[in-house]
């Protein structure tokens, strides 16, 4: 299998974890130092400050993530699709977004999300 293929199989597992809420395996897809971006929010950086989002501030309760597009070009993946799901105040919510990942040695460094949304 080529790196192509391997980027692409990290950032399509990378969206089972999260719909799973299988937090664990998850963070173990990113680089220590990390930088998350996403549209209207302050950038999390740091693995440290990763897990907090998604143990603790991130809004969605659960969801599935439905991808439409990926593309792989050297060390980025660039996915579109369609988000499913339910808050944590119980509103249940549809969007599209785009994400950007940019990889070092096997591991997610930096993710950049933009919804049809806004802030999420």
């Amino acid at each position: 299998m080529g790196q192509r293929d391997d980027l692409k199989k990290i950032v399509l597992h990378y969206y089972q974890l999260v719909d799973a809420q299988n937090l664990d395996d998850l963070f173990s897809l990113f680089s220590d130092n990390v930088v998350y971006e996403r549209s209207g929010n302050e950038p999390i950086i740091g693995i440290e400050e990763l897990k907090q989002f998604y143990k603790n501030s991130r809004i969605i309760q659960r969801g599935e993530h439905k991808i439409i597009e990926t593309i792989v070009s050297g060390d980025e993946v660039v996915v579109r699709g369609r988000f499913t799901g339910v808050l944590k105040d119980g509103r249940n919510v549809e969007f599209g977004f785009s994400d950007f990942f940019l990889f070092s040695n096997g591991k997610i460094l930096k993710r950049f999300t933009y919804t049809d949304i806004g802030k999420v």
